[in-house]
């Protein structure tokens, strides 16, 4: 295997588990905060997609609709680290890329959140904006963090190039 590819992979894989840990973290200090079990997002989003729960009222915080849940959210988390990883690897290797890059990133982030608050609303009510975008924006940050920091001639090109411009032009 290429060094590339081994560190658009390997990086896209970290980047997924950064953001998914950091998402469960939050969320958990969130519900933890809210006077819930830490466990609750995940048991009432699991319930309700494994096992049809559609009365928030109504959810029991097990094993079995936390771990599920958070099964779909870990795959969810390492396919969306890969995509960015290989977004950001396309950036580098071609800074004229970098603004399409950039659109498709908040582009793709705005629609997951978007369509997150859309599905979560009827299970967590007003606030679900709420827990959805703070955990969402920390894994956010903390996955482009990483990607960043796991790329210097990226960070070098954009301190040195102004974006879009290719190098000796």
């Amino acid at each position: 295997m290429r060094a590339e590819s081994k560190l658009t992979l390997t990086g896209g894989l970290y980047a997924g588990l950064i953001g998914y840990g950091t998402v469960v973290v939050v969320v958990a200090v969130m519900n933890v905060l809210g006077g819930r079990s830490p466990f609750h997002t995940a048991a009432l989003f699991g319930s309700a997609l494994f096992y049809g729960l559609d009365d928030p009222a109504q959810v029991h915080i097990t094993a079995g609709p936390v771990l599920s849940y958070n099964m779909v959210h870990m795959l969810v988390f390492l396919g969306l680290g890969l995509i960015a990883s290989w977004l950001v690897t396309l950036a580098e290797k071609y800074p004229t890329a970098q603004y399409v890059v950039l659109v498709v990133l908040v582009a793709v982030a705005f629609h997951v959140f978007a369509g997150l608050v859309f599905f979560a609303s009827p299970l967590l009510g007003r606030g679900a904006w709420t827990i959805i975008g703070i955990g969402t924006v920390a894994g956010a940050v903390l996955m482009g963090g990483y990607l960043f920091w796991l790329h210097p001639a990226l960070r070098r090109e954009l301190r040195d190039i102004p974006m879009g411009d290719v190098p000796g032009e």
